[in-house]
């Protein structure tokens, strides 16, 4: 091993990351966003902070309908 050691730049790598993505077909991108949420929810699960994180889901998800609601009184017919 040849030191020191240097990392490599991390734009390199989601650069690279991100070429890889863009050369899937439509139905293998679903397939890895589908796998990084299920990740995601894995994690929440796992966490001890997990009441604390759903409820901040909640809080935005309850903001984002609010603002939906108040579009649709703004603009709707």
């Amino acid at each position: 091993m040849k030191l020191p050691y240097n990392f490599p730049d991390p734009r390199d790598e989601a650069r690279r990351r991100a070429q890889e993505f863009r050369e899937l077909s439509p139905t293998e991108r679903w397939v890895e966003i589908a796998a990084m949420m299920a990740f995601g929810w894995e994690m929440v699960a796992s966490s001890p902070r997990r009441a604390m994180i759903e409820k901040r889901m909640a809080d935005q998800e309850m903001d984002a309908q609010n603002f939906q609601k108040e579009l649709f009184r703004r603009h709707g017919q």
